[in-house]
């Protein structure tokens, strides 16, 4: 008889069987958004189910009855179950950074990031996983500012004068703007004198050269 091999996948992480219904749907949900798996604090998992499970009961409760409701006395009064949402919200809002779904964030495409993107890709030098990091913080800087442009004119402002050195910077010192690409950007060097020819005379601070000279004389006699 075969052994099985274990799986090298975790198993999800299951909900409690003594969860009400709409709490370990809740649960589900959670597991399944942010890839829980292995250990987790599932006594702080069942709270968050339990708020939000509760949120949404009152959310539904609104909905169908209104904001408003009669009292035994026939006096008019906000539902209830608006102070139940109210303050559910805020006690989520404590554990939301801990178990909201996790939302990846999708990079949109702009001019700066697929610039910086063609660029990279030209230079040869970066390619490796020695530079992964430093790539990857210059493409993420080309992101923020294409980000920057679609925000406002404000905050395109504001990243001229932050994210954009920053991003320059990084260009630098990864080598891939004109200035420090080699060649670029250099004198060249001057050009040898033909054989035969006199080397040239440099010219001496504060009076003519001897060639002035025999110009001007050249000038005289033609003149």
């Amino acid at each position: 008889m075969t052994k099985r091999k274990p799986s090298d996948a975790p198993e999800p992480v299951e909900a409690p069987d003594h969860l009400p219904g709409p709490v370990a749907d809740v649960w589900r949900e959670i597991v399944a958004s942010n890839d829980l798996v292995g250990k987790v604090d599932r006594v702080a998992l069942e709270t968050y189910c339990t708020l939000t499970a509760r949120l949404r009961e009152a959310r539904g409760r609104i909905e169908d009855e209104g904001m408003v409701v009669t009292d035994t006395r026939g006096k008019v009064i906000p539902h209830p179950a608006l102070a139940v949402e109210r303050s559910t919200a805020e006690q989520i809002r404590v554990w939301g950074d801990r178990f909201a779904p996790l939302v990846k964030p999708t990079r949109k495409s702009g001019y700066i990031a697929d610039a910086t993107a063609r660029t990279i890709a030209e230079a040869k030098h970066l390619h490796g996983p020695r530079f992964a990091g430093p790539v990857a913080a210059l493409k993420t800087l080309a992101w923020m500012i294409d980000e920057a442009q679609r925000d406002s004119m404000e905050a395109l402002q504001k990243a001229m004068t932050t994210t954009v050195p920053q991003y320059l910077k990084a260009c630098a010192e990864l080598q891939v703007t004109p200035a420090s690409i080699p060649g670029v950007g250099v004198p060249a060097p001057a050009a040898a004198p033909a054989a035969g020819d006199a080397p040239a005379e440099e010219p001496k601070p504060g009076g003519a050269s001897v060639t002035d000279f025999q110009a001007r004389a050249r000038a005289r006699r033609s003149g």
